[in-house]
């Protein structure tokens, strides 16, 4: 599904560092990436540009320096979170570094600095138990809860991004416009980088699933081909996201995102002697690192789990 955000304010400078933004605007749209990350970079050198000027410094790409992108991420220091700064700094670095590759005389005034530091925050993992219980909100006969019963496990049994599954395509009257295909027990999610990935449903999501179709077909705009239906139409980005947050609500999980589903499915997957390549391939991650992130968290856990299976000291 196509994502459409508002476009975003121009940026105005003496010298070319608005025009070299619009124009990486233009060559990272070609380049298919996602709307959400092409508006997260350009915010980033938008907001540096208009430091520059604020501070009467260059802005002319070529004559900016690294003290000025140390000395703006530091005044982002002083009243922002370091995730903040260092998410401007990710996105300033990626603008500088294209600017590289289509001006061969140019070196990023960011190839010896390095990003601010992040504190070590554990995200949480949802048990198995919490997991139910979450679900036991949903076992009402309401649409809602059918509704909401299957997005969950969905969202668990994939391990997908909230926005890949809110543009999950599901047209009643043409089966081949049918992002997930219940015979084969699969759903094709399009990822980051328009990439397709179809993942494997297990039994009782299927189940959660077809009894939310038949919900479905009652629905007064049933005829949207958007598998998820709210009360005015598709159930949006943020209309999962609400859902989500009301069901955490209910059982005491405060602040429960979709996100959490992804880790928690990424810990289990491993937890339960999935291939490390198997949910690398899932999650549509192309490097290890990735892995490496979203299993850190519960890595002992999951280390000593497998050393009491193994019970080395019992083989003597």
């Amino acid at each position: 599904m196509a994502v459409n955000l508002p476009d975003a304010p121009e940026l105005v400078t003496p010298g070319d560092l608005g025009d070299e933004l619009a124009s990486f605007t233009r060559s990272m749209r070609a380049l298919n990436v996602s709307p959400n990350t092409i508006l997260a970079y350009g915010g980033a050198v938008r907001q540096f540009g208009r430091w520059l000027m604020a501070q009467d410094h260059p802005t002319t790409v070529a004559k900016i320096e690294p003290r000025h992108v140390d000395d703006w991420i530091n005044s982002i220091l002083e009243t922002s979170k370091p995730a903040t700064a260092h998410n401007r700094w990710r996105g300033l670095q990626r603008f500088f570094n294209w600017y590289a590759e289509v001006d061969d005389d140019f070196a990023s005034p960011m190839r010896k600095l390095h990003p601010p530091r992040l504190p070590r925050l554990m995200p949480r993992v949802l048990t198995l138990d919490e997991l139910r219980m979450v679900l036991g909100t949903c076992q009402g006969s309401s649409y809602e809860d059918r509704r909401d019963n299957a997005l969950i496990r969905v969202l668990f049994d994939t391990g997908a991004r909230r926005h890949e599954i809110a543009a999950l395509r599901y047209s009643p009257s043409d089966p081949d416009d049918r992002a997930i295909d219940m015979r084969r027990a699969t759903v094709r999610v399009l990822g980051k980088g328009g990439k397709d990935n179809v993942i494997a449903l297990g039994d009782r999501t299927l189940s959660a699933v077809d009894d939310y179709l038949r919900a479905r077909k009652k629905r007064p705009h049933a005829a949207l081909p958007w598998l998820w239906l709210g009360k005015r139409g598709q159930l949006t980005d943020s209309g999962i996201a609400q859902a989500i947050r009301d069901r955490g609500t209910r059982v005491g999980i405060t602040g429960l995102h979709a996100h959490d589903f992804r880790h928690a499915a990424t810990h289990h997957e491993l937890a339960g002697g999935m291939n490390e390549a198997d949910v690398m391939s899932k999650r549509g991650w192309d490097s290890p690192a990735m892995l490496r992130r979203y299993a850190s968290t519960t890595a002992n856990a999951r280390a000593i789990a497998a050393s009491r299976k193994l019970a080395l000291g019992d083989k003597l």
